[in-house]
């Protein structure tokens, strides 16, 4: 099967600077500050799915952005170094 998984950003003035300026590479920090107001990230909803057994350890870390919040829960977590943050 399949389970939803969406990042809400809601656009504010200082999200709207951001693309304004071209810095939209700050964006997901904003992201993580704005959870408050409503934002969701998308590892956030992927731990949901993941803590509810929605979804496998392997699936939650392929389609995470931070592959290193998930890394410890795969059993053949990758010993190669390839995982980055996005």
């Amino acid at each position: 099967g399949r389970v939803a998984a969406l990042e809400i950003l809601l656009v504010d003035m200082a999200i709207a600077n951001l693309v304004r300026e071209g810095k939209t590479h700050q964006i997901p920090g904003m992201l993580q500050v704005g959870k408050k107001k409503g934002n969701q990230p998308l590892d956030d909803v992927i731990m949901d799915h993941l803590r509810n057994t929605r979804i496998s350890p392997e699936e939650a870390y392929d389609k995470s952005n931070d592959k290193k919040k998930f890394r410890q829960f795969l059993k053949d977590p990758p010993v190669d170094g390839s995982e980055e943050s996005a």
